[in-house]
């Protein structure tokens, strides 16, 4: 790739080649989201990108976000998010990026190795095009507004090389930009024509991205294969495991990857009504006598037509909702409350549950057929604590994710603020990490998140509501550790430069450094601790 790209203008055959082909296929009459992703993987095809991410931003309504992502290895977009905090800091400074050397730079920290290693990132705005702008010739597009960001890794390069691809870069922001605008168009017309559904079900297809999970670890690698060999399959599909791991998200991930990706996502919380509104809500209700209901309504079942019905605490069931669901599964029919009429239906049943379903089997509370039914795909979704390489991705993800929706420029986290996340156990799963991180970007007024924005709870190591008591020697401890790290990453190890920078003795510092056990040489380059 690189020794066909000179610059802008001398590799004219290669960028040109690829924008008219963008062109192509984002061009009006084309289907837009599908017209990006083709995008997509005209890039990593045409130039040999390694990955490339599109987030775009409020579409269809502000605050909403859409991530499309391509990589040449086969399933590497569903395993990796793409770079946050890149695509949040270029987004909200309007200004492209250049990154030479991606390996040892703080903000890809707790990404493999092995993908971080001799590679170069850049990453621009998308921009709307002003009135005038043009891409007759495929001039660089004037922007009036920036609604996304695009980013791509490549295989390490001298910068003149980068800044060739910078500039055609922001030539496909600004004709990528252009195809947001008419997706945004897209998602009001369909959002102006969805049928109502009751408050407490979500209809994820208008606004759901592709699956965009933060997963380095090898157990919730294991997931998401066993996730794309179900994609397209119409057998149900069973997730289980603790409150908080993320079953509803794989769910989504399971929609997004499969054949009924573009029909409805409907969700019903099991334990979050009762029963007797479940019911109604999955299946329906017939007017008439019977129901006593003055009109007839459809349930779940019936407006997902070809979509998926997502059923969480599944073990909530009664047993009379429990048979209504296995004829879902079995026969492809649903009889609404009131009738005994069967209705046809195509509904994927997907659902997850948090109990132990043998147990309940056990006690007669929860149906054997159902249960294997369930089982034709069941994944079992571990608990943070057992993928450990997950919780920095995981924790920068939600930072980012935190910082822009409060429009603060909290960048990253410290050192001991990373150990007390690895060292903590998670009881409460991605759900609580995702709630620490929030408290940590909101109790934040500067660029990194440090030990003491964190809850009590890290600092003593356990699930307690009250807050721990430290004396006031005990404080300054933990801060002047704090700076001691910070000064000593900084200085990379460097004892003197560390001193300097804290303008303090060397013979004070080293002394410090040895009283918290500190080690320097941890953060020489080409060590890891």
């Amino acid at each position: 790739m690189i020794d066909a790209l000179t610059s802008f203008d001398g590799a004219g055959p290669a960028f040109y080649g690829a924008l008219a082909r963008i062109v192509a296929v984002t061009g009006p009459g084309r289907a837009v989201r599908r017209g990006l992703e083709n995008a997509l993987a005209v890039l990593v095809e045409a130039l040999g990108y390694r990955r490339v991410c599109l987030e775009l931003h409020d579409l269809p309504q502000p605050g909403a976000r859409i991530v499309l992502s391509h990589g040449r290895q086969q399933g590497l977009d569903h395993l990796y998010g793409p770079a946050p905090i890149t695509m949040g800091q270029v987004i909200g400074s309007k200004r492209s990026l250049i990154l030479q050397d991606v390996k040892d730079h703080p903000d890809f920290i707790g990404r493999p190795p092995e993908e971080l290693s001799h590679l170069s990132h850049i990453c621009v705005p998308v921009t709307v095009p002003t009135p005038d702008g043009h891409v007759e010739g495929f001039a660089p597009v004037a922007a009036s507004g920036v609604v996304g960001a695009l980013s791509i890794d490549l295989p390490k390069a001298p910068m003149v090389f980068l800044e060739a691809h910078r500039e055609f870069l922001s030539v496909v922001g600004g004709i990528l930009g252009n195809a947001a605008l008419r997706l945004r168009d897209e998602l009001d017309t369909s959002r102006r024509a969805a049928p109502a559904v009751p408050l407490s079900i979500e209809d994820a297809t208008e606004q759901e991205a592709p699956c965009q999970p933060v997963a380095v670890s090898k157990s919730i690698r294991l997931v998401l294969r066993q996730i794309a060999q179900a994609a397209d399959s119409d057998d149900p599909v069973l997730f289980r495991g603790e409150e908080g791991t993320g079953k509803e998200l794989l769910a989504r991930c399971l929609h997004s990857q499969g054949n009924r990706r573009h029909r409805p996502f409907l969700r019903l919380g099991c334990s979050e009504m009762p029963q007797e509104a479940v019911m109604e809500h999955l299946f329906g209700v017939q007017k008439g006598e019977r129901s006593k209901a003055s009109r007839s309504k459809r349930g779940l079942f019936e407006l997902a037509q070809g979509g998926i019905v997502f059923l969480d605490a599944i073990e909530a069931l009664t047993p009379s909702a429990q048979a209504r669901v296995l004829q879902v599964i079995q026969e492809g029919t649903v009889a609404r409350l009131g009738s005994d009429t069967p209705v046809a239906v195509d509904a994927r049943v997907v659902a997850a549950s948090t109990a132990s379903l043998e147990d309940a089997m056990a006690q007669g509370e929860f149906s054997e057929d159902l249960f294997y039914a369930l089982g034709v795909f069941a994944l079992y979704v571990p608990p943070l604590r057992d993928r450990m390489g997950d919780i920095l991705p995981l924790a920068e993800h939600f930072l980012n994710d935190f910082s822009q929706r409060t429009g603060k420029s909290v960048r990253r986290i410290s050192t001991p603020a990373i150990d007390l996340l690895n060292q903590y156990h998670w009881p409460g799963n991605v759900r609580e990490l995702a709630n620490c991180m929030e408290r940590a970007a909101t109790l934040c007024d500067e660029a990194v998140v440090r030990t003491y924005h964190l809850p009590p709870t890290l600092q003593t190591g356990e699930s307690s509501d009250t807050e721990p008591s430290l004396s006031f020697g005990e404080a300054v401890a933990k801060f002047e550790q704090e700076l001691l790290v910070e000064a000593l990453k900084k200085a990379r190890g460097n004892m003197y430069q560390a001193a300097r920078d804290l303008r303090e003795s060397y013979r004070v510092v080293n002394y410090k450094v040895k009283k918290y056990n500190i080690d320097p040489k941890r953060f020489t380059p080409g060590r890891r601790g």
